[in-house]
């Protein structure tokens, strides 16, 4: 019925139940730190396209004569400035 006498549940007592504890733990905390890091990483690949499809809009409305050069040069700083803020 039980390995040992007394402990029904788990063969070692209450140290097998708690090293399987840790082992949950860790599992899980893997996982979610996988998880966060892929977040992150798609964040930042986001960030990277705004950037990049900023800069074309304003390629193209100078293009189209909607800006003047000189706007788009003040403009194009603010764009490709790293972000400060986080917001980015």
């Amino acid at each position: 019925m039980c390995a040992i006498p007394g402990f029904p549940f788990f063969p070692g007592g209450w140290l097998t139940m708690l090293l399987l504890l840790v082992l949950a733990a860790l599992i899980v905390s893997g996982l979610a730190r996988t998880r966060n890091d892929k977040r992150r990483q798609a964040v930042r690949r986001g960030a990277a396209a705004d950037r990049d499809d900023a800069l074309d809009i304003l390629r193209r409305r100078l293009a189209e004569g909607a800006i003047s050069p000189e706007d788009y040069d003040r403009l194009r700083k603010i764009v490709a400035a790293p972000a400060t803020d986080g917001n980015r």
